[in-house]
């Protein structure tokens, strides 16, 4: 029987009159896993689809998570996400299929549930459960040394990577963009067309753990900065590196420059051992790091793969910038809480890092 048949019969079970209530399904397709973000708090990451299986539109008015958090209004614009063609709204045209972008965050010392259950308001009420994987994220070195880092990254609006989906899969879910800044959160001196005015350009890439090298795509070109180039998704990660981290899981390197790769597949990696440079190839509009952490390899796009948490090791706070989410003018960098050396966490969209050295 198919996910959909099952969850129609089962709303048919809980409703004696015999037909569904509701002309929308919903499914949880990853469970969610827990880590705690720079914001001391536990972030449970996932996505929510739902399908309208009717012939009229139907408003998705309310999210509520048991006991955790609840979202309405004009909140659920901002939320559910149509990939058909790339934008936020709660209304559910006829056989279209949103998906729920959800960051369910737990206060500092909350014990994570086994177990999530949703209701969900879209026509009638709908009752979804989910699972959580509570095994603990991997933990990871740095990639870049140095500090001013920018992260461009997880986990809420406007949603950047999470909105980009592979064949299903979400392999960018808890993925990072560093950008490396000055002090007036400048990306790059001079023309900004050069990728070598960019101040993170040519940066090297270390190994953040050990493991083996399973694959490595080279001779990528870089794109003219600040335009995003047109390229198919199977290039989307550019010039890359994916590594071996153990226990199922693999860290990719991504937008490498040209040339500057300097493993191959097999090598057995130490931590702190230079793979390649930042560069700007692939879907890439600024040089930049691109890196994630996802449950296999996902080859050959790198994407085929479902993306899972990672914290570092150790990290330096530097900073966060507010307005992230809006055009460079409107940034502002503010001083981050204490403490600033911080150990086993993940760092949050807008945080700005630097890591001591090992």
């Amino acid at each position: 029987m198919s996910m959909v048949a099952l969850v129609l019969v089962l709303l048919s079970l809980a409703h004696p009159g015999g037909a569904p209530p509701s002309q929308v399904v919903a499914h949880i397709p990853t469970p969610p896993s827990p880590v705690t973000g720079t914001d001391g708090r536990t972030h449970l990451v996932y996505e929510v689809l739902l399908r309208n299986l009717g012939r009229s539109p139907v408003g998705v008015t309310r999210v509520a998570v048991h006991g955790l958090s609840t979202v309405d209004g004009a909140e659920v614009d901002r939320l559910l996400f149509h990939r058909a063609n790339g934008t936020f709204g709660r209304v559910l045209p006829p056989g279209d299929t949103g998906t729920l972008l959800l960051d369910v965050t737990l206060p500092p010392g909350t014990r994570t549930p086994a177990v999530l259950k949703h209701r969900i308001d879209a026509g009638a009420r709908l009752t979804v459960r989910s699972t959580v994987d509570r095994r603990a994220p991997v933990r990871v070195g740095p990639p870049l040394g140095g500090g001013n880092l920018a992260v461009f990254g997880c986990c809420g609006p406007p949603f950047g990577h999470r909105r980009a989906a592979y064949d299903g899969f979400v392999a960018q879910r808890y993925a990072v963009d560093l950008v490396r800044m000055d002090g007036a959160l400048n990306m790059f001196a001079g023309d900004p067309t050069v990728n070598a005015n960019y101040f993170s350009y040519g940066d090297p890439v270390s190994a953040v753990a050990p493991g083996r090298v399973l694959a490595v795509r080279d001779g990528v070109a870089e794109s003219v900065p600040p335009r995003l180039p047109n390229v198919p998704d199977e290039q989307a990660l550019g010039n890359m590196v994916i590594q071996d981290l153990g226990g199922g899981r693999t860290a990719t390197y991504a937008h490498l420059r040209p040339g500057s790769i300097t493993v191959r597949p097999g090598d057995l990696l130490v931590p702190g051992r230079t793979l390649g440079e930042v560069g700007n190839s692939g879907r890439s509009f600024q040089p930049h790091l691109h890196f994630q952490v996802t449950a296999r390899p996902g080859l050959p796009s790198g994407l085929a793969a479902e993306g899972v948490p990672f914290v570092f090791e150790r990290l330096q706070l530097d900073g966060r910038i507010t307005g992230i989410d809006g055009p460079p003018a409107g940034w502002v960098r503010e001083p981050a809480s204490p403490p600033a050396v911080r150990t086993g966490e993940y760092p949050l969209n807008g945080d700005v890092l630097a890591f001591p050295e090992r």
